[in-house]
């Protein structure tokens, strides 16, 4: 008995292997396919088919019919390598037993078919691993948009760079004050290219108009709302959202004070959603003690519901609501019910002002399908620069409130307006809201 073991691309050519080492009495043994190793730390490995066959050259006469041997063989192997399909309807019939050459012909056609279940299961393997850790398939896709991001930055950053070498007079100082304090870039060159072409390269001398014009234009790119607080305007429900520890509990207390302060008969009532923090409940507990107005906790939808139809003649309706995780999708469906009612709710997103400016776009991505008609900025003490709140509030185009900066109620709060926030950017000003007015209540952020 002759045992041998052969290596091929394919299984055809592997049997052709036998046939012509082991002649046409070899019975196939067992065959599989293997990833053979090649080259460096094996980065040149390929998938083989390798074939054990035998013959035994002693016994073997001439009336035997090895084609049947050497069938029989490769029909065991065929159901191996093919198990869903069936050998006997998919091949023709015929009524004598296949010879080695007819053998040969139906390895041919059997090769591809069982490479491709070979790459079928490997790609099915890496989708089973690629959903047990989505780094796995996501890692290269951010490698590469990261690549990519950094390619076109240089690009851009070449081709600005010689477009601002270009600005006439000072304003190429002002560009880099811009940038310096955060402005983008590209929003800097054309706010600046706006002042060339509206005074002309001769107007360029008169620093005073300049300067002017440059702030004007950044005003123009802003959008502030001022929403009263008064009774006049009949009743406003305002609601707070936005994420955990930007400040919603101190500016809720903040506006009910200021409402008390500009009139003290209107009546002003307190709601709290924010049940999953004892302390916020606490806090404006305390805060609705010293103003002397009602405050109600709501646990579900129905229970805000009937706090509101309590309160249909309170001239003003603050709502505090929990901050929400990205990942808390019911949290987020509980707020858009509540703002796509009968009730007018005028939703304000509150916004830190020291956050990055990429996790205040991801805010504002976040909450736009509440939707949100205006924006409060808070914690303005706390930030060294706003040119990146500016390229926000520039590009999401929602007006502005309020502003707030602070720890004073209600006086550390002021109604935005487009000259307020471009000074903030230029740092023309501290941050913090001017004092004027007397404190109901000193708190903590």
């Amino acid at each position: 008995m002759k045992l041998k073991r052969f290596e091929a691309l394919s299984l055809q050519e592997a049997l052709q292997a036998v046939k012509a080492e082991l002649g046409p009495d070899a019975v196939i043994v067992s065959s599989r396919r293997i990833q053979k190793a090649g080259g460096l730390f094996g980065l040149l490995s390929q998938s083989v088919i390798e074939v054990t066959a035998a013959v035994d050259r002693a016994t073997q006469t001439p009336e035997v019919e090895p084609a049947v041997t050497l069938d029989r063989s490769l029909q065991a192997l065929i159901k191996r390598q093919m198990p869903v399909a069936s050998p006997a309807r998919d091949l023709p019939k015929v009524k004598k037993e296949p010879t080695f050459s007819e053998q040969l012909q139906v390895a041919s056609v059997l090769d591809p078919v069982n490479q491709h279940l070979h790459e079928m299961k490997e790609e099915i393997q890496r989708l089973r691993e690629s959903q047990k850790d989505p780094e796995l398939a996501l890692g290269p896709l951010r490698q590469e948009l990261e690549g990519l991001r950094i390619v076109v930055g240089e690009v851009l950053g070449s081709q600005m760079h010689k477009r601002v070498e270009g600005l006439p007079g000072d304003l190429l100082d002002d560009y880099q004050t811009l940038v310096g304090h955060g402005v983008d870039s590209q929003l800097a060159h054309r706010l600046l290219r706006s002042v060339v072409e509206t005074l002309g390269t001769v107007g360029m001398s008169n620093r005073e108009a300049v300067t002017s014009l440059l702030r004007e234009r950044m005003e123009d790119d802003l959008a502030v709302s001022n929403p009263s607080v008064s009774r006049v305007y009949g009743q406003k429900i305002m609601m707070l959202v936005g994420p955990t520890g930007v400040g919603k509990t101190t500016t809720i207390a903040k506006l009910a004070g200021m409402a008390r302060q500009q009139d003290e008969h209107q009546k002003t009532v307190l709601i709290t959603l924010d049940t999953y923090r004892v302390a916020a409940v606490e806090q404006l507990r305390v805060f609705a003690k010293i103003l002397k107005i009602p405050l109600e906790v709501a646990v579900s939808h129905q229970d805000f519901l009937q706090c509101l139809g309590r309160h249909q003649e309170a001239d003003l309706i603050l709502i505090d609501t929990a901050g929400r995780s990205p990942k808390d999708q019911t949290g987020h469906h509980e707020l858009v019910a509540m703002t796509r009612g009968t009730l007018k709710i005028e939703t304000h997103l509150v916004l830190a002002a020291q956050v990055a400016e990429s996790v205040q776009m991801e805010t504002l991505r976040r909450y736009q399908s509440l939707p949100i008609h205006k924006v409060i900025v808070t914690k303005l003490d706390e930030a060294s620069t706003f040119g990146g709140l500016y390229n926000v509030l520039s590009q999401a185009g929602i007006p502005v409130s309020y502003l707030s900066a602070g720890q004073r109620v209600p006086e550390d709060l002021e109604a935005a307006t487009r000259k307020r926030l471009v000074e903030l950017v230029w740092g023309d000003q501290p941050a913090g809201v001017p004092a004027g007015q007397a404190s109901l209540v000193e708190v903590a952020h």
